[in-house]
């Protein structure tokens, strides 16, 4: 699934790039480089997050074995979304480009990636729900990261949901000049509520929890702090 996002974000983002006539192949690199970094992001963001785990798991298991256990699997959303920034602004400095002009490309498929990713994780059973009475429940089998035979959120398919949607939003009003440059903090704003409220009815624990909120709440929230300071610094230059 997590291929299928980064082919069907690529088509996304070349048609789009055509379509703003945009430099096609900027676009692509800007895109590519991007996914990449996410992909180096989301690894990193876990493993730091699975410190614990990995000093207890040397004491019982040897280094190769819990080195090739690491390796497989294990993405962190944030820390892939970060790190696709951090290269997209890299790559685009590199080329000399204003990234902004390239947003109506490239921030829905952000939401393309998102999505596909999180179809991939309700059909490996990661990144599962917490237990619920629910009729709208599902129900996992034996074999997977999430406990079988119970009764859980599908929390996977709303947040693939939210990003179809977020999809369509960023799709339909990023070709319009007053919007392109703030679709950015648009998809950052939208996506950081959606996923702070979502994490309460999340049952997975790897995450890491520091007070009353998981480890995603807390970059929600400064990441929303972070759109809420630099709209406003903006507002202020605009006034002056």
């Amino acid at each position: 699934m997590a291929a299928a996002g980064i082919v069907c974000g690529l088509l996304f983002v070349s048609l789009r790039a055509v379509k703003m006539k945009l430099d096609w192949e900027n676009a692509v690199y800007i895109y590519t480089f991007g996914f990449i970094g996410a992909g180096v992001g989301a690894k990193i963001l876990y493993l730091l997050l699975s410190v614990r785990d990995i000093a207890q798991d040397l004491k019982t298991h040897g280094f190769v074995d819990v080195l090739i256990a690491y390796s497989q699997g294990g993405m962190v959303f944030y820390g892939g979304f970060l790190g696709a920034i951090s290269a997209a602004f890299l790559t685009a400095k590199y080329l000399r480009l204003d990234i902004k002009e390239y947003y109506p490309a490239l921030v829905p498929g952000i939401a393309v990636l998102a999505g596909f990713g999180r179809i991939g994780c309700f059909l490996g059973g990661c990144c599962y729900g917490a237990v619920t009475s629910s009729h709208f429940a599902v129900v996992f089998p034996e074999g997977g990261e999430a406990p079988a035979g119970v009764p859980l959120v599908p929390v996977q398919l709303y947040e693939a949901l939210f990003d179809a949607l977020l999809f369509l939003l960023l799709a339909f009003v990023g070709g319009k000049d007053k919007i392109k440059p703030h679709l950015l903090k648009i998809y950052m704003a939208s996506y950081a509520v959606f996923r702070f409220i979502l994490e309460f009815w999340r049952g997975d624990e790897v995450r890491g929890k520091f007070g009353p909120f998981s480890t995603s709440q807390w970059i929600s929230l400064v990441i929303l702090a972070v759109v809420v300071f630099i709209t406003l610094k903006s507002r202020r230059v605009m006034v002056k």
